[in-house]
């Protein structure tokens, strides 16, 4: 049913995919989708839970052993946020719908995003502390300001990425990727 989902989202888009469709390509009875997923968002949340699952295995594994630069760390974390949605569609209308919570989206999809939200928040300030922590970055700076300035950075290009359809995953990355060293530069431990 996932497969089929998926699918039809990226072939016809998920405004004009029905629980019909989805039913049929995956070979059962609408009662059946229904009975697994109570809606259209409830599927869009089983695709990207198990990718969200993967993404905080690496998440995990890159706070517990980080890069010793910690610019280059925190580049590394926010790479692992590439995967929400990648293997399961290529367009970018699902994505614009779990990131900008109350725009096109209802209840289970914006309780979704506002908790992938704080995860993601919660795996930046894991990095800047154990950073911080082992000397890296100066003692004194605010954890809570640093992870909402890095988190901002992050969904200010990403917002961009799928709000401009020139934008290229790869070039918005390289941009973030960037901004993110410049502010490791301030942050470093003199």
């Amino acid at each position: 049913m996932l497969r089929a989902a998926a699918g039809l989202f990226a072939q016809k888009g998920y405004a004009r995919t029905t629980f019909e469709e989805i039913a049929a390509t995956a070979g059962s009875g609408v009662a059946t989708v229904y009975k697994y997923f109570r809606s259209k968002e409830g599927i869009v949340i089983a695709l990207l839970q198990a990718d969200w699952d993967r993404m905080e295995v690496r998440a995990r594994r890159i706070i517990e052993q980080p890069p010793a630069d910690p610019g280059t760390a925190m580049v590394r974390l926010m790479s692992v946020y590439r995967d929400l949605g990648g293997h399961n569609w290529a367009s970018r209308e699902l994505l614009r719908l779990i990131i900008f919570p109350g725009v096109g989206n209802r209840g289970a999809l914006t309780a979704w995003t506002k908790d992938s939200d704080r995860r993601a928040q919660q795996h930046i300030r894991a990095l800047l502390r154990r950073q911080r922590d082992a000397g890296r970055l100066a003692p004194r700076l605010p954890l809570d300001d640093a992870t909402a300035v890095i988190f901002s950075l992050l969904n200010q290009h990403f917002a961009q990425f799928l709000t401009q359809p020139g934008v290229s995953f790869g070039s918005m990355y390289r941009q973030l990727s960037r901004r993110i060293r410049l502010v490791f530069d301030d942050w470093r431990r003199p």
